[in-house]
């Protein structure tokens, strides 16, 4: 959400009419929050993972899992299905791939368009021809893309409208 920081004159930006009157827009929606302390006797669920990721056995069991669970938890034929479908996590296949776990995550939700390099890290990690890519990341978004959503009406906080 923006919201408006500061309203008034700005003294260093005088000119020959005067004072020049400006608004500051920020976006405070983007502000990162610390993560809350965990509960005395709790953990974190991503260190439990971690520790199970490094069991040989039970990295075996979650691979299985999550290649038995590919159907349930995701669209067939969207990346995210490619990827449960190998019995990959997002973080193994941020690591096999070598592209940043953040940018799978918006890639997998379609908030951001893939270059072809991605791509062909993707296809060559998955196992799948690039044409198999192309049609998954095509997928990915379908929501917003079906509706007619461009960029700015996706970020309304972006966009500024016209007085009429």
């Amino acid at each position: 959400m923006q919201g408006i920081r500061f309203f008034g004159t700005a003294a260093g930006c005088d000119t020959s009419a005067g004072a020049v009157p400006i608004v500051v827009m920020t976006r405070e929606g983007s502000q990162v929050t610390p993560p809350r302390p965990i509960r005395p006797g709790w953990r974190d669920v991503r260190e439990r993972a971690r520790e199970l990721e490094a069991d040989p056995t039970r990295r075996r069991a979650l691979s299985e899992a999550r290649k038995r669970l590919a159907p349930v938890l995701s669209e067939p034929g969207s990346l995210t299905f490619l990827r449960l479908a190998q019995g990959l996590s997002r973080r193994n296949l941020a690591v096999l791939s070598a592209i940043p776990e953040a940018v799978l995550a918006r890639l997998e939700a379609g908030t951001e368009d893939p270059r072809l390099s991605l791509c062909l890290r993707l296809a060559k990690t998955l196992d799948r021809s690039l044409e198999e890519i192309a049609v998954a990341m095509a997928g990915c978004g379908a929501k917003e893309r079906a509706s007619g959503a461009d960029a700015t009406a996706a970020s309304p906080g972006l966009a500024l409208r016209e007085r009429p």
